[in-house]
């Protein structure tokens, strides 16, 4: 008999606390609501970056179209102009073709006098033959044989009178001749000149008006493509926009959530704060008078301290050192739980705490599963004993220790109590 109650004792003090014992279902419930709020915090995190991402197109696409809008408006600019000087070329055509057109009247008019004075010409170039062979008949005439053959001095006189008047006519109609043939062919000249420089002059401005208007078909080319860049950046920045605003009312939803979460979890942490008080005052312990823990349970940086924490609070220090350091008891007192109570929610968290008073107990989170704490259910420990070692159990991202203080059924902040 005495044997089996020894067997029994050993047993019952290795076994993990029970899945219907309030505290452990109060763990459980903590440790969901934990979980559920890392998850939420996790979906407003990544929703921020989506719309961090989101707004960064926009930024991007605003200063796309602002340069699109840049360039849309130097080639409107610029088109305008050419429009502008594709009108001026034209009235310079117009202007241009109007003179051809009066310097081809003009030509006309100067062929046509030209053809009247050549037609004179050739009349007053008979007139004058007829004169040069009248005058050369008179010259074979000697002035006595004139005089003899003149029945009178007054016939004489007329004959002598008319030599003397052709050879005036002569001298006048050679001179009128090269007069009248220099200018005919001045203005011939002069016409044709003219016609040739606006002939010129037309050429240059057609293929001046061709070069601007493939210009200015160019420089709309150039606006035409901007403005459909532009189109095509504005639903970029559409999209961006409708998805930044789906991102932030997911933020919005998120964060909404994660402070229900979050109350739902401190309340949890309330209760299970208080019912591990419970379990304290459940050991059989005296009150705590104590005013400090006898020693910290772990040497190494503190990683997270006891406060706020991601829009909710943590309940605890968290203490880093490589994993199988060895954890020891911060104080004299009596194992209450040992084990993962949190398994039936999927979290292993292997958790020991010790009352060291019916009003004050900690808590050490998070050890080892290879290295099993090494104390039991029911066991008295001395303060610097070792109960477990440092491991990764549960939800964690690196070898550390949770360690909480619970004083008069609420979480405190343990650097209080540490010496």
């Amino acid at each position: 008999m005495t044997i089996a109650l020894v067997l029994g004792a050993l047993l019952a003090g290795t076994q993990p606390a029970s899945a219907d014992d309030p505290l452990t279902e109060a763990l459980k419930r903590k440790q969901e609501l934990e979980r559920a709020v890392q998850v939420s915090r996790a979906n407003t995190q990544r929703y921020q970056a989506a719309a961090s991402q989101f707004q960064a197109v926009i930024s991007q696409t605003n200063a796309r179209i602002a340069d699109l809008a840049d360039k849309q408006d130097a080639a409107q600019s610029e088109a305008d102009q050419l429009f502008y000087q594709i009108q001026i070329a034209e009235e310079q055509l117009a202007l241009v073709t109007f003179q051809l057109d009066e310097t081809r009247a003009l030509a006309d008019s100067l062929n046509a006098q030209a053809a009247e004075e050549t037609k004179e010409l050739a009349t007053r170039e008979a007139l004058y033959a007829r004169h040069l062979r009248t005058t050369y008949r008179q010259a074979l005439i000697s002035p006595l044989e004139m005089l003899l053959s003149s029945s009178s001095l007054t016939e004489f006189a007329n004959r002598l009178q008319a030599m003397i008047f052709i050879n005036r006519q002569d001298v006048q109609l050679a001179g009128e001749i090269r007069g009248l043939r220099a200018d005919t062919q001045l203005k011939q000249d002069e016409a044709s000149a003219k016609e040739k420089e606006i002939l010129g002059l037309g050429d240059q401005i057609t293929s001046q008006r061709r070069l601007l208007a493939a210009e200015k078909d160019r420089y709309d080319k150039l606006v035409a493509e901007a403005q459909a860049a532009i189109g095509e950046q504005a639903d970029t920045r559409a999209g961006a926009a409708a998805n930044r605003q789906n991102a932030q009312g997911q933020i919005v939803q998120s964060k909404g959530q994660t402070a229900e979460l979050q109350r739902q979890l401190n309340e949890a942490e309330a209760r299970y704060e208080m019912l591990a008080a419970a379990a304290a005052v459940g050991c059989g312990c005296g009150a705590f008078t104590g005013s400090k823990l006898a020693m910290w349970p772990l040497t190494g940086p503190l990683t997270s301290p006891f406060g706020p924490r991601w829009g909710g609070f943590h309940n605890g220090i968290d203490i880093a050192a490589p994993k199988y350091t060895p954890i020891r008891a911060a104080s004299l007192g009596k194992v209450v739980t040992v084990g993962r109570p949190y398994i039936a929610y999927g979290d292993t968290a292997v958790v020991v705490i010790i009352a060291h008073g019916s009003n004050f107990s900690t808590l050490y989170g998070h050890l080892d599963d290879l290295r099993w704490p090494i104390v039991k259910v029911g066991q008295v420990v001395s303060a610097g004993q070792i109960i477990g070692y440092v491991g990764m159990t549960g939800f964690t991202t690196g070898p550390h220790l949770h360690f909480m203080t619970i004083m008069d059924g609420r979480a405190v902040n343990p650097r209080i109590y540490l010496p």
